[in-house]
C-alpha cells in the first residue's frame, strides 16, 4: 500500500519489564493479561513462518523486556532456521542476560539512569554493552532524549563513537499511554544536531541513508562509530516505513501510532488456515493508512513533515525566489508556511600578523577585550539584518552565539556564529551577517598596530529547519 513493501516485523515477546522508564510507562507499572492470552512459543514461530512466506525477512524481537521470557534462547534459534529470515534484532534494556544483545541506555550518568529507570542497573546494563560490542559486529544504542533530563548529554554520547564501533540513535520522546507525556518534555533532533554542530563543527558528517531508515544517520570524522535520530515527533518517515507489529498477545498493528488492531491470536486458536490468516493481514495491510496524525507537540511546537531524509528526498529549485514572474525584486511571502525552529551556523577567518595575535592572547589591545567586543557587535549586527538587507523578513531571534577559536601558532582567528529562532524563514543571512560583523569588529580594534589583516573564508556551514538541510562539505 502506497508504494511500501513491509519487510521487517516486530515482535513483542511479553508485556513484562523490569525497568519503569519515565518516557514509557508509569511507576506503578501497567496492568498484565493473563498469561494464556499471550501467544505461545509455537504460535510465534507460525506467525514468523507465515510473514517469511509473504517476504518478511527481518525481525526485532520487543517487549517489555524481551529477555524476561522464558525460553528466549531457544526462541532466537527457531526464528533464525525459518527460511527467508535474513536478520534478527532484539531490544532490550540489556540487565538481565550480559549474554544478550544489550542496545538500549539512556544515560551515562549512573544518578540518571537510576531516575529515568526508575531502578539500579547502570553499571550491569553498561557490561552488557561492552561485551556486546566484543562479541557482535554490529551494536545499537538507543537513546531517548527529554528536556530537562539527560538533553545535556548526548555531546558525551557522541563521544563514545570516537573508539567503540557503536550506532547511538536518539529518539524524540512521544507519547504512550500512561508515560505521562508533557509538551515541555519534548527536545527535538534539531535542537540535538544543534548541540553536536557546535562541539564538532566541520567534522559532522552526514552519512547516506538505506530506503528505509528511520534513523538520519551521522558520524564524526576520524570517530569509529556513528550517530543518528529518530524523528518520529518533528519529521516522520511514514512514506517509507516497511514495519509490521504483533503484540505479546498476539494483536497485528500495522501502525506504532494507530488504534487499530487484529487478533491473531484467536484466529490461530480457532484453528484458521495460513491461506486465511495470509488474507486477515493483506486487509489489515491494505488498511494502513499514508502516514500517521501530525505531532504538534514540545516546546518548539515543531509540525510533521512527510520526508524520510530532507537532504535526498526534497528537490532544490533552480530559479531565484526574490525575483517575481517580470524579474523584479520581491520578498518572499512566507505567511502561509508554518513556524518550525530555524537554525544557521556561519564561520570566517581573519589572518593577523604575529604582533596582533600576541596582544589578543595577552588582553592588551588599547581599545580594550577584543573578542568580547566582537561577540557583543556580532549580536547587535545579526538583530540589523532586515534593516541593511531589504528583502530579508523582520523575525524574532531566540538565539545568537559567536565563538573564537585562535590559533595562535598560524596567526589565525576563527569565529564561528549561531543564530536559532522559531520562525517562518530561515536565519542563513543573520549568522552570516554576525560572523562577518565579529570579524570586522576585530580589524577595527587592532587597526591601529597595522592594516595588514584579512578576512576571508565567510560562508555559511550549517542551516535546518526549512525545506532543504544544508551542510557544507
Amino acid at each position: 500500500m502506497f508504494m511500501r513493501k513491509h519487510t521487517y516485523l516486530r515482535v513483542s515477546l511479553t508485556e513484562k519489564c523490569n525497568f519503569r522508564c519515565l518516557y514509557c510507562m508509569p511507576e506503578e507499572g501497567i496492568p498484565l493479561k493473563p498469561n494464556d492470552q499471550m501467544l505461545t512459543d509455537a504460535e510465534i514461530l507460525r506467525l514468523v513462518h507465515l510473514f517469511a512466506r509473504h517476504g518478511v525477512d527481518k525481525i526485532r524481537l520487543t517487549g517489555g523486556e524481551p529477555t524476561i521470557r522464558k525460553n528466549i534462547v531457544k526462541i532466537v534459534e527457531q526464528i533464525a532456521s525459518v527460511e527467508g529470515i535474513k536478520d534478527i534484532g532484539m531490544t532490550t534494556n540489556g540487565l538481565v542476560l550480559h549474554r544478550m544483545l544489550p542496545d538500549f541506555l539512556d544515560t551515562l550518568d549512573k544518578r540518571k539512569f537510576a531516575l529515568l529507570t526508575r531502578r539500579d542497573g547502570f553499571d550491569k546494563v553498561w557490561r552488557s554493552i561492552n561485551t556486546a560490542i566484543n562479541y557482535l559486529p554490529k551494536v545499537k544504542l538507543n537513546v531517548v532524549v527529554m528536556n530537562g533530563k539527560n538533553e545535556k548529554e548526548v555531546v558525551d554520547f557522541i563521544a563514545l563513537t570516537k573508539d567503540k564501533n557503536l550506532d547511538i540513535r536518539f529518539i524524540e520522546f512521544m507519547p504512550f499511554g500512561g508515560n505521562h507525556f508533557e509538551r515541555d518534555q519534548f527536545y527535538s533532533y534539531r535542537d540535538m544536531l544543534m548541540s553536536i554542530l557546535e562541539k564538532y563543527g566541520d567534522d559532522v558528517v552526514k552519512i547516506t541513508d538505506s530506503p528505509n531508515d528511520t534513523t538520519k544517520a551521522y558520524k564524526i570524522k576520524r570517530f569509529q562509530g556513528q550517530f543518528g535520530f529518530i524523528t518520529s515527533m518533528s519529521d516522520h518517515f511514514c512514506n517509507t516505513c516497511n514495519r509490521l507489529r504483533i503484540t505479546a498477545d498476539g494483536h497485528l498493528k500495522v501502525c506504532l501510532h494507530g488504534n487499530t488492531e487484529v487478533n491473531l491470536r484467536d484466529k490461530l486458536r480457532a484453528g484458521d488456515t495460513d491461506d486465511v490468516l495470509s488474507d486477515i493481514i493483506q486487509a489489515a495491510v491494505n488498511r494502513k493508512k499514508a502516514k500517521h496524525a501530525g505531532f504538534r507537540y514540545g516546546r518548539s511546537q515543531e509540525y510533521a513533515k512527510p520526508s524520510n531524509d530532507l537532504d535526498r528526498r526534497i528537490k532544490i529549485p533552480t530559479k531565484l525566489t526574490h525575483v517575481d514572474s517580470n524579474g523584479n525584486a520581491r520578498q518572499v511571502d512566507v505567511s502561509d508556511k508554518s513556524p518550525t525552529i530555524r537554525i544557521a551556523i556561519a564561520k570566517g577567518t581573519i589572518a593577523l600578523t604575529p604582533e596582533v595575535s600576541q596582544q589578543i592572547t595577552n588582553n592588551c589591545i588599547k581599545k580594550g577585550d577584543v573578542l568580547t567586543v566582537a561577540k557583543i557587535a556580532s549580536i547587535i549586527g545579526a538583530k540589523q539584518v532586515p534593516n541593511i538587507i531589504p528583502l530579508c523578513h523582520s523575525i524574532h531571534l531566540d538565539f545568537i552565539d559567536t565563538v573564537f577559536k585562535h590559533d595562535i601558532n598560524n596567526h589565525l582567528l576563527h569565529a564561528t556564529s549561531t543564530v536559532k529562532c522559531f520562525e517562518k524563514t530561515g536565519v542563513e543571512m543573520e549568522a552570516i551577517t554576525a560572523v562577518s560583523i565579529a570579524l570586522l569588529t576585530v580589524y577595527d580594534m587592532c587597526k591601529a598596530i597595522t592594516q595588514n589583516m584579512v578576512i576571508r573564508d565567510i560562508r555559511l556551514v550549517h542551516k535546518s529547519g526549512g525545506k532543504t538541510t544544508f551542510n557544507a562539505t
